[in-house]
């Protein structure tokens, strides 16, 4: 199983009074109310896109995982919701083979129905290969161990883009966007081209359909290798086993990337926690 983490929470801040005044000099706390007032404006611009999560639960996902997860993350669970509001976990595996785990099951009100006390949330859905930077929150095709994924270059800031692998082909983590809604897009249109019976293809369409229309509508970006991803490949030092890259920053005493005394071959074959 995977996941990793960071604290982090989704709760906006609360309301500052208005204040009014005249000629005389503000007390210490009159100005530190219009600072607040103006820091509280300033977060409900900020927070005007987001999803309509309730707080708490946004703050026990990133408590979970202590990860800061990205909005993106939140709005297609919304996107799910409004396909199967029952089950939004399941809301794609009768069309498209995908179901939402890893930090969604947390949304879902799963991890209240174990009995065990002591689950790692670092270690849920985590597969052979996948580096610690990975995060599953989507998986497939079971046979195949298909799943997609956050990649994070740093553990407290959010995932550079989303990306997927088949853990029994093997260990490579390929990029599919730099969102939740491009990754899904991706497997949506290589069901449509696989699809024997076109007259069937209805379904996907409509899907199709609603997913762009929603990302659209949210100002994410469709494409595979969006600018942001580019910029980031270029300060990757090392491919790495997985080929997703190390993005190691130089330090201020110069100090960056040193290359590890062990071949590829070696750390593949490390001990990794088997999914479950």
């Amino acid at each position: 199983m995977t996941s990793r983490g960071l604290g982090g929470s989704c709760a906006a801040g609360g309301g500052g009074r208005r204040m009014t005044g005249g000629g005389k000099r503000r007390s210490r706390a009159g100005v530190q109310g219009l600072e607040q007032c103006e820091k509280t404006k300033d977060i409900k611009k900020r927070r005007s896109s987001e999803a309509d999560i309730p707080n708490h639960l946004c703050h026990e996902v990133e408590t979970c995982y202590r990860l800061k997860m990205p909005e993106d993350f939140y709005h297609f669970w919304k996107f799910c919701e409004e396909l199967d509001p029952d089950k939004p976990c399941d809301a794609l595996q009768a069309s498209i083979g995908l179901q939402l785990v890893g930090p969604y099951d947390i949304l879902a009100g799963k991890h209240k129905k174990t009995s065990r006390g002591d689950v790692n949330f670092s270690l849920h859905w985590r597969f052979f290969y996948d580096p610690p930077e990975f995060q599953t929150v989507l998986t497939g095709d079971s046979k195949m161990q298909y799943h997609v994924g956050y990649f994070r270059d740093v553990p407290d800031e959010l995932p550079v883009w989303v990306g997927e692998n088949e853990a029994k082909k093997g260990c490579t983590i390929s990029q599919v966007g730099d969102n939740i809604f491009a990754a899904v897009k991706l497997v949506l249109s290589r069901k449509l081209k696989e699809l024997p019976d076109k007259k069937k293809s209805g379904i996907l369409k409509a899907i199709d359909e609603k997913l762009t229309e929603t990302a659209k509508k949210m100002g994410y970006s469709l494409e595979q290798k969006t600018v942001k991803i580019k910029q980031r490949d270029k300060k990757v030092v090392t491919k790495s086993f997985h080929g997703a890259g190390l993005v190691v920053p130089v330090d201020k005493n110069g100090v960056g990337y040193r290359e590890l005394p062990e071949t590829n071959g070696k750390l593949m074959l490390g001990s990794y926690p088997t999914p479950k």
